[in-house]
């Protein structure tokens, strides 16, 4: 089975910037600190001009919209969700999303890279007999959470059209 590493398109420059986050969620240990806020929380917002409200951001955590959400939850029907509105007061401008609380798999082969001070994935190479036929999942090893998907589940996001989303192939070794 194929596997794909869900990355957010740094191709889009005008989007959301969220204010005062880092008063909601402790810098470094965001996912940790979404666990005890409500089921519902606001994020304030900074937008410009032509601001382009992604279906998957991970600033300052990762977020995803109710099209990627309704996706995610027909691969994993289980997945834990936080929503999170985005809102700009000025403008009287607001966007839900939902932040994914993903099983975390222990999956990475010998073969994997690190980048410095082991904060990503250089190269990620997935221990086919660790992957459970999970379709969708985080990483564990490197401190940037990296979410992987599987083929089914990367095309079905692709068929929905969604806007913000890159995937990267990841070997896996059986």
């Amino acid at each position: 089975m194929r596997y794909f590493l869900l990355e957010q398109d740094k191709g889009y420059t005008d989007i959301p910037v969220p204010l005062g986050w880092y008063e909601i969620l402790a810098p470094g240990k965001a996912m940790e600190s979404l666990k005890k806020l409500p089921r519902r929380t606001i994020f304030k917002i900074k937008t410009g001009e032509n601001t382009v409200f992604l279906d998957f951001m991970t600033d300052p955590v990762v977020m995803v919209s109710e099209k990627v959400k309704e996706c995610l939850e027909l691969y994993e029907p289980n997945i834990p969700f936080k929503e999170i509105v985005l809102l700009d007061r000025r403008k009287k401008m607001s966007r839900g999303y939902f932040v994914p609380f993903l099983t975390e798999l222990n999956c990475l082969a010998e073969e994997s890279e690190y980048t410095n001070w082991n904060y990503d994935l250089k190269k990620a190479v997935l221990d086919g007999s660790k992957l459970k036929d999970k379709a969708v999942f985080t990483v564990k090893g490197p401190q940037k959470l990296n979410i992987a998907v599987r083929l089914d589940a990367a095309e079905s996001l692709l068929r929905r059209g969604v806007k913000g989303l890159m995937f990267k192939e990841m070997e896996v070794k059986t």
